[in-house]
C-alpha cells in the first residue's frame, strides 16, 4: 500500500491524489501541514520531494500496466 502524507502547498499533490484513485491503487493520503516536501512511503522505500515522487509513481505505473497486461499470446510458441 502506498501512503502520501502531503502539505497542501503544492498542485502536484493533488495530481497524484487523482492518479492513485484512477489507477485503483491500495493507498492512504494524510495532510500534514508541518511536512516541508511531500513523502510517499510503500513497504521501506520512503520517498520525498515532488520530482522524486513523480518519477516513483510513473515508474509504478508502469509496473500495473505490466502486471495487469494479457500475457495469453506472449506464451504461445510459433
Amino acid at each position: 500500500m502506498i501512503e502520501l502524507r502531503i502539505s497542501a502547498k503544492h498542485s502536484e499533490e493533488i495530481i497524484w491524489k487523482s492518479q492513485l484513485e484512477e489507477w485503483c491503487a491500495a493507498h492512504k493520503i494524510t495532510t500534514d501541514s508541518s511536512l516541508e516536501v511531500p513523502e510517499l512511503q510503500e513497504g521501506n522505500k520512503i520517498v520525498r520531494g515532488i520530482e522524486s515522487i513523480d518519477k516513483f509513481l510513473k515508474e509504478y505505473k508502469v509496473f500495473m500496466d505490466d502486471w495487469y497486461d494479457c500475457r495469453c499470446d506472449k506464451w504461445n510458441e510459433a
